[in-house]
C-alpha cells in the first residue's frame, strides 16, 4: 500500500513538471531568448530524475519510509516548481510586455498612436535600401494642416490636440491598409504610397482633401480645417529618407506660397526664399530633429601656430545645396524659444566631439557662438558644467562668442552669467566688435579674454584710413585689457600680412581657411598635428 501511495505521489509530480515543461517551451516559442530556453533543460532533467526514481521504486517489492518521504518531497518539488515557473512566466510575460510598449512609445505619437518620425525615417531607409532588389519605386505624400497655429490660439493647444486625433482618425479611414501612414511632425501628416507610377498621385490627392473637407467638431463648434500636400518620388527626387522626406516638405511649402493644394516637388523650390511664417514652422520641425549641420572654419594663430582652432558655424540645410543663413532663422529661433535647444545642441556635440578628439590625441581650441537669449539664461553654466563632467575635456579648448550688440542689451544680466561661465576656465570673447555701442567701463568689468574685430573694418583696412584707426586702436586697447585681438574677413595675404604686422594675435577668412565639414576637418586636424609633430622632432 504504502508502495503504490508513493508511486503515485512521484507520478503525479512528475506530471506536474510535465506541466512546467510545456508551459516553458510555450514561453519560449512566444519569447526565442537564451534566458527562456535555458528553462527547457533544465524541466527535462527533472523529468528524468522523475521517471529514473518512480522505475526504481516500481522494481522493489517493499518501500521502506525513507523512500516514501522521498517520494513525497518529490511530489511538493513538482508542484514548487509548477508554483515557481508560474511565476516566473508572469514575470518574464510582463517584462517583455513592458520592453514592447516601451518600443511602441518610442517609435509612435502618443496623441494619434501613428508612427512617428523617427519610425517613419526608419521605414523609408528600408525601402531605399531594397530598391536595388525589388526596383520598387515609392512617393511621399506629406500633408500639412493649414492655419493650426492660428486653431490653437483660438481654441487652445489641448482642442488644437483634439482636433488632430480627429485629423487622423479621417485619413486612417480614407488610405488603404498597405499604405504607410505617420504623424511626420506637429500638424503633419506623411503617406508612402508604393508604385505611385501606377496610381494617379494628383487625383489621389484630390480624392484625400476631398474627404478631409468635412468640419471636425471642437468645443460643439464646427472648424472647417482644409490641408495643403507636398509631394517628392524615389528615386527621382533623392537617394536618402532625410531627403526624400525634405524635399516632400519643400514641394509642401512651395504649394502654400503658391495657395495651391498640391504640388510634387522641383528642383527649383529649394532655391525660393521663404517669408519668417514658412521659416518659424519649418524651423520647429527641424528643432524636433536637429536637422543641423555643423561647419568649422580654421583660425590662425599667429603667435603659436601650433595651436590649432575651428569655429563652429551652424548651418540649417533644405536640400540642393541650399540652407537657410544664420541671421535668416537665428531671430526666429530666439522669438520662439527655440534657440536654447539649438545652443545646447551644439554644445553637446561640440564637447562630444572635443572628447572624441582628445582621445586621438589631438587637442584643437573650438569658437562657438552664443545668442542674446543665452547669456541671459542662469541655467548655462550648469548646462555647461555638467557637459564637461560627462565628457572630459580642458575647458580652455572652449571660447564662447557673444555679440557686442547682444551683451549690451542687458549689461548686468549678461556680466553675472559671463562670470559664473568664466570660473569653469572656459574662453570668453566678443564678437563683431565695433558695430555695438557698448563704453569702456562696461566693457573692462567683463570677464572677456579675447575681441573680434568685425569683418566690416578689416576687409576695405588698407583702403581706408578711418578703418585703418579703428583697427589699430581695437588692437591697442584690446591688448591694454590684457585680450586676444582676433580679425575676420581675412580674404588676401597682403592684409593678412599687415594685421600680423600691427599686432593681430589671430586671423580668419579664406585666405588662411574656408570652412569645413566634419570629416574634413578631421583630415586637416590629423595632417596639422603630423606637421606639428615633424617639426618639432626637427627642432
Amino acid at each position: 500500500m504504502i508502495k503504490t501511495f508513493s508511486i503515485i505521489l512521484v507520478i503525479l509530480g512528475m506530471l506536474a513538471i510535465v506541466s512546467a515543461l510545456r508551459s516553458s517551451i510555450a514561453l519560449y516559442q512566444r519569447d526565442k531568448r537564451p534566458s527562456t530556453f535555458s528553462f527547457i533543460p533544465v524541466m527535462l532533467g527533472f523529468v528524468l530524475g522523475y521517471l529514473t526514481f518512480a522505475a526504481f521504486l516500481s522494481m522493489k517489492p517493499t518501500t521502506t519510509p525513507i523512500e516514501f518521504i522521498v517520494s513525497m518531497i518529490f511530489f511538493g518539488g513538482g508542484i514548487f516548481c509548477v508554483m515557481i515557473f508560474g511565476v516566473i512566466s508572469q514575470s518574464m510575460e510582463r517584462i517583455a510586455f513592458a520592453e514592447f510598449q516601451q518600443h511602441h512609445n518610442e517609435s509612435h505619437d502618443p496623441l494619434t498612436g501613428l508612427p512617428n518620425r523617427r519610425f517613419l525615417l526608419r521605414t523609408i531607409s528600408q525601402q531605399v535600401n531594397e530598391f536595388n532588389l525589388s526596383e520598387q519605386h515609392f512617393a511621399l505624400i506629406t500633408f500639412d494642416i493649414n492655419n493650426f497655429n492660428n486653431i490653437n490660439e483660438v481654441f487652445s493647444h489641448q482642442k488644437g490636440d483634439v482636433l488632430l486625433a480627429q485629423f487622423s482618425e479621417r485619413l486612417k479611414e480614407f488610405i488603404d491598409a498597405d499604405i504607410f501612414l505617420a504623424r511626420s511632425s506637429g500638424n503633419r501628416f506623411t503617406l508612402i504610397v508604393n508604385d505611385p507610377q501606377d496610381s494617379n498621385i494628383p487625383n489621389y490627392i484630390e480624392s484625400i482633401q476631398s474627404y478631409l473637407d468635412h468640419p471636425l467638431t471642437i468645443n460643439e463648434h464646427d472648424v472647417n480645417v482644409t490641408s495643403t500636400a507636398g509631394v517628392s518620388l524615389f528615386p527621382e527626387h533623392g537617394t536618402s529618407a532625410e531627403e526624400v522626406l525634405k524635399r516632400s516638405e519643400i514641394a509642401m511649402y512651395s504649394a502654400k506660397r503658391i495657395q495651391a493644394p498640391y504640388s510634387i516637388y522641383e528642383p527649383s523650390a529649394s532655391s525660393h526664399f521663404y517669408d519668417k511664417t514658412e521659416l518659424a514652422s519649418m524651423l520647429h520641425t527641424a528643432v524636433t530633429t536637429m536637422d543641423f549641420d555643423l561647419y568649422f572654419q580654421p583660425v590662425i594663430n599667429v603667435n603659436n601656430q601650433n595651436q590649432m582652432t575651428l569655429e563652429v558655424l551652424l548651418r540649417w540645410p533644405l536640400g540642393d545645396g541650399y540652407s537657410v543663413r544664420p541671421d535668416e532663422f537665428i531671430p526666429i529661433a530666439e522669438q520662439t524659444n527655440a534657440i536654447k535647444q539649438i545652443t545646447h545642441w551644439v554644445l553637446e556635440t561640440m564637447v562630444t566631439q572635443l572628447a572624441a578628439w582628445r582621445r586621438q590625441g589631438i587637442t584643437p581650441q573650438v569658437q562657438i557662438n552664443l545668442s542674446v537669449r543665452d547669456i541671459e539664461d542662469d541655467a548655462l553654466e550648469t548646462f555647461l558644467s555638467s557637459l564637461m563632467k560627462k565628457h572630459p575635456i580642458n575647458p580652455a579648448q572652449l571660447t564662447l562668442e557673444i555679440t557686442e550688440t547682444s551683451m549690451m542689451q542687458n549689461p548686468c544680466k549678461a556680466q553675472a552669467v559671463l562670470e559664473k561661465i568664466k570660473k569653469l576656465g572656459v574662453y570668453l570673447s566678443i564678437d563683431d566688435f565695433g558695430t555695438g555701442f557698448s563704453s569702456l567701463s562696461i566693457l573692462s568689468n567683463m570677464p572677456i579674454d579675447e575681441i573680434k574685430i568685425d569683418r566690416s573694418f578689416v576687409t576695405d583696412l588698407l583702403y581706408s584710413s578711418n578703418h585703418e584707426a579703428i583697427v589699430r586702436s581695437t588692437i591697442y586697447l584690446a591688448h591694454s585689457l590684457e585680450c586676444r585681438v582676433v580679425a575676420e574677413g581675412v580674404e588676401t595675404e597682403a592684409l593678412g600680412q599687415y594685421l600680423i604686422s600691427i599686432g593681430c594675435d589671430k586671423l580668419q577668412g579664406y585666405w588662411y581657411g574656408r570652412p569645413m565639414t566634419l570629416a574634413q576637418t578631421d583630415e586637416w586636424l590629423q595632417q596639422a598635428t603630423l606637421t606639428n609633430t615633424r617639426v618639432a622632432s626637427q627642432n
